[in-house]
């Protein structure tokens, strides 16, 4: 066993002796943690890297046969045109009133997506792929609107430990080289870039995987839904804001 290994494995058991406010302040400081390691390209990062992935991964809450990258990608047979446009449509109304957040804005779900966040469509399409999650209830619209906005590597927080993110819009200018994608990081300090259409979705473990999603160039658009996800059974006030 190597050391980085070692010292994951020692992060994930100190968790175990910790109350449930220092678990979620030893989860706060892995992410932020992995978020800056994962970016860095400094030779000497490499075992910090290494050991907090391994940390998080040990800490995944879902039972799946590698919690690394995405789960499912594609685009469910409930996400028809209709259904598209009239999220499409509310997305646009929602976003008139948006607010800056963290590089992006931030809209609440409307009454569509809303609904949509506790279907039994969407349910089943999360438990053929991640086993024994259940639905938040939460629904965000994300907008990338000036240039330069994203978001750089790091992992969500437990009310979207378990992330569906769908494509709405991506208005990409003519000529431009390499539009904006959300990328997965790795241990070894490889990425993974998705380009997504509108109507696709990815589902991945957001709150162990560290993801990002690089900077719009001028002109360029982006809008976003997404939904969270928790372990069943987890206390729910621990995945509300």
């Amino acid at each position: 066993m190597s050391d980085t290994s070692t010292m994951g494995r020692r992060l994930a058991g100190l968790h175990e002796h910790l109350s449930p406010a220092e678990q979620a302040n030893l989860k706060l400081i892995l992410g932020l943690s992995a978020g800056r390691l994962v970016a860095s390209g400094e030779a000497g990062a490499a075992p910090g890297r290494e050991a907090v992935t391994d940390a998080l991964e040990i800490l995944c809450p879902y039972d799946v046969a590698d919690p690394r990258g995405v789960q499912y990608r594609g685009r469910p047979d409930f996400l028809t045109e209709e259904v598209l446009t009239s999220l499409i449509a509310e997305s646009r109304h929602v976003g008139r009133t948006a607010v800056p957040y963290d590089e992006h804005y931030l809209g609440h779900g409307g009454p569509t997506a809303n609904r949509l966040a506790t279907s039994r469509e969407l349910a089943d399409l999360v438990a053929s792929v991640v086993p024994r999650a259940e639905s938040t209830g939460v629904a965000s619209y994300l907008y990338y609107r000036d240039a330069g906005q994203g978001i750089i590597p790091h992992i969500d927080t437990d009310i979207f430990s378990l992330n569906v993110l769908m494509m709405l819009e991506h208005d990409i200018p003519a000529g431009t080289p390499e539009p904006s994608a959300l990328h997965m990081h790795y241990a070894d300090g490889s990425k993974e870039r998705f380009q997504l259409e509108p109507g696709e979705v990815v589902i991945f473990l957001a709150g162990t995987q560290a993801h990002s999603r690089t900077p719009i160039r001028q002109d360029e658009r982006v809008s976003i839904l997404t939904f969270g996800f928790m372990p069943e059974g987890a206390p729910l006030d621990n995945y509300k804001q």
